[in-house]
């Protein structure tokens, strides 16, 4: 997953400059990611997605995040919608005013308290082991048990009998993507 400074700051600042009801989804692979502002208006207004919170290595406060396969995208999209392409990565949704019935400071004391309720997820980083010598290898740290039973729990419960070819590879895609942020 690929986060930067500067998609963060972008989301905190829709806040202060009264785009309320615009949400930013980056496509990471077949799937769409929102952060953040972007993520809370997607589970508040699109579907309950299950939102995740973890701390990047560069931003000085945890993000949350949500993700979801591009195909299922219109599913969720509520009629008057408008779409805005601002890059082949970048997806604006401007949500119909007639959803958004909140004040802005309702609205910002709603995320602000979803954000707070969500667990923070440990990070899997990178750590140096010594291999007997003064050059030591880099290895990634190992999962998290929880984590990883986690993720077998989901893949035991998974109907492959009931699903489509394609869902089943999107599963499979999203559970690469999960375990590959493990090892």
């Amino acid at each position: 997953m690929s986060v930067t400074k500067e998609l963060i700051e972008r989301e905190r600042q829709q806040v202060q400059t009264g785009c309320y009801g615009e949400l930013h989804l980056h496509r990471e692979g077949t799937f769409l990611r929102a952060y953040d502002w972007s993520a809370w208006l997607g589970c508040r207004y699109l579907h309950d997605f299950k939102a995740s919170k973890r701390q990047f290595k560069d931003i000085n406060e945890p993000v949350a995040y949500i993700g979801f396969p591009e195909t299922s995208l219109h599913k969720w999209l509520p009629e008057g919608a408008e779409q805005r392409v601002e890059d082949e990565k970048h997806l604006v949704l401007r949500l119909p005013q007639t959803m958004l019935t909140e004040t802005p400071e309702a609205m910002a004391d709603a995320y602000t308290q979803w954000k707070d309720a969500l667990p923070l997820t440990e990070s899997q980083g990178k750590t140096r082991a010594k291999s007997g010598g003064d050059d030591g290898d880099w290895q990634r740290t190992a999962a998290s048990p929880h984590t990883l039973t986690a993720i077998m729990q989901r893949i035991l419960a998974w109907p492959i009998e009931s699903k489509s070819p394609l869902e089943s590879m999107m599963f499979l895609a999203d559970v690469k993507q999960q375990l590959a942020s493990l090892v």
